[in-house]
């Protein structure tokens, strides 16, 4: 068995001994150019207690990398869904680690070729595979001086292709942010090429914004012989923004990280994301969303606001909030999320009948104010949901639409709910001047029952309530001349009431205005 190394790398990289093999030369030439037209024979050994059965394969070219190396053993071991498996995260290792450009590509030879003659050729001229896999995968990573560092993969039946490159040095800083990066790169792509796709963007947040600029994502995946995932991802210091669509349907997340100010701490983050993430689940529970869809938009929703990195320093004479400012916030970045499920017609005697879903949710918070002693802060948080679905005529009964008559007894359901919560607190000369809390939620439910594909019933139930609170006797209670709160009551006092701040989708969940 032989070692494979990158041409820069001093530590070598031994290759999967089962499965791969290793590239060494049968002309003696160390490199063949990869504009050069010669085709050079070189052979790919494979490990002898192996049983694979190595397909004859034409590169690019012989430039040596355990990229390489990954190329071969997954063209010949892998099905197309794994055919870039670990390889998205070693040739962002091999660029952060060599700092050179390379490119390669690899399709198996024509036919007549014999693996027991040769199991490599080099020809440039029969190679031109970049860009034409249906799976690509593109990720752009921008350092602090300005280096845009680019890797494009792509796999299809019969090629895997890669690139990479950078327009300028760089240094030892950013080629370590670019090398933490790795694993990250590679787990979003796997989870991409899952069947069903996954969303899995945590690690490709968490760059080294000391070192690194910006961070994106492209991808492109097919799922199967009809259908294609795709998806974009951005991430720089004052946004993270990510689309994606694909079978289950569509979805689009932006975030706000320019507002720095509004972020409340780790556990405040934490307890706000649950807490809409549950929200989300309400409403597909409400809507009968598709499983597969809501999956992904919570896995994409929560990665872009898990952790938002070390606050910048604040400038001098802005607005700071207080521990009571922070209590009527849910300490979130601000932000506007989206999804729609693929709509399916799935009564075939009326395709105009469709199960639908989609879900809106966003935050927005204002601070204003001259200085600290006359800052007003407020936050407006809202939803809204509309979906359709067919429902058996009752618990015990079996729904199987066909287009016999006989299958059409069912329900026809319609719902669009919306809800919103609105904090506002402010002050005049540093004294609490305002401080209200503001809910409301409604709900429309309209369910059309058909025997033998006839309507027999057409009912629509509306529920909704509102309320308005006003705080400044829960913050201030010696206002009502009772006893001021320690710093232990207060501090109960705060927690209980930013348990109380988020929206309620359900009105009966919505408290009374003097709860």
């Amino acid at each position: 068995m032989t070692t494979i190394t990158s041409l820069n790398r001093t530590a070598p990289v031994t290759a999967n001994p089962v499965v791969a093999g290793a590239y060494t030369s049968n002309s003696g030439a160390a490199n063949t150019p990869a504009g050069g037209n010669s085709s050079t024979v070189v052979s790919l050994g494979a490990a002898a207690n192996s049983d694979a059965q190595v397909k004859p394969l034409v590169w690019e070219n012989r430039t040596r990398s355990t990229s390489a190396t990954l190329m071969a053993q997954n063209f010949n071991n892998q099905p197309m869904a794994g055919r870039l498996k670990g390889l998205g995260g070693e040739l962002l290792k091999q660029i952060a680690y060599d700092g050179e450009d390379f490119s390669q590509s690899v399709q198996q030879a024509p036919t007549g070729v014999q693996a027991d003659t040769y199991d490599m050729l080099v020809s440039p001229s029969q190679v031109s595979q970049h860009g034409m896999g249906d799976n690509q995968i593109a990720l752009t990573v921008t350092t602090r001086s300005g280096v845009k560092v680019q890797l494009k993969l792509d796999a299809g039946d019969g090629s895997i292709a890669v690139e990479a490159k950078s327009d300028g040095k760089l240094d030892e800083t950013e080629r370590k942010a670019l090398g933490q990066l790795s694993e990250a790169f590679q787990k979003s792509i796997d989870a991409l090429t899952e069947d069903p796709p996954r969303i899995d963007l945590s690690g490709l947040t968490q760059f080294d914004h000391n070192a690194l600029s910006s961070v994106d994502l492209k991808a492109q995946v097919k799922i199967n012989p009809k259908e294609t995932q795709q998806l974009e991802f951005h991430a720089d210091s004052t946004q993270r923004t990510v689309s994606f669509n694909g079978p289950a349907g569509s979805a689009k997340i932006a975030v706000d990280l320019s507002q720095a100010a509004s972020w409340g701490s780790k556990a405040q983050q934490a307890k706000a994301l649950n807490n809409y993430l549950q929200q989300v689940d309400q409403a597909a529970g409400r809507g009968q969303g598709n499983a597969d869809m809501v999956s992904m938009f919570k896995n994409a929703f929560k990665d872009m606001n898990s952790d938002y990195g070390t606050p910048p320093a604040a400038p001098a004479n802005s607005i700071l909030l207080t521990d009571q400012d922070r209590a009527m916030t849910t300490g979130l970045a601000d932000f506007n999320a989206s999804f729609a499920q693929t709509e399916v017609p799935s009564n075939p005697r009326k395709p105009q009948e469709k199960d639908t879903f989609e879900y809106e949710l966003s935050q927005k918070t204002s601070i204003t104010g001259h200085s600290q002693l006359d800052r007003g802060i407020s936050q407006q948080q809202q939803a809204h949901l509309k979906a359709s679905y067919h429902a058996p005529v009752s618990a015990d009964a079996k729904l199987a639409l066909t287009l016999s008559l006989n299958s059409q007894n069912y329900k026809f359901v319609t719902v669009d709910d919306s809800a919103s919560s609105s904090t506002n607190i402010s002050y005049d000369k540093g004294n609490l001047a305002k401080a209200t809390l503001e809910m409301q939620a409604s709900r429309s439910t309209r369910i059309l029952t058909f025997t033998l594909g006839k309507l027999k019933d057409d009912h629509t139930t509306p529920s909704g309530k509102s309320m308005s609170r006003d705080l400044l006797s829960t913050l201030e209670p010696e206002r009502d001349g009772l006893p001021q709160l320690n710093d232990t009551q207060r501090s109960m006092m705060l927690s209980r009431l930013n348990d109380q701040i988020f929206m309620k989708a359900n009105p009966d969940a919505i408290p009374n205005e003097h709860t």
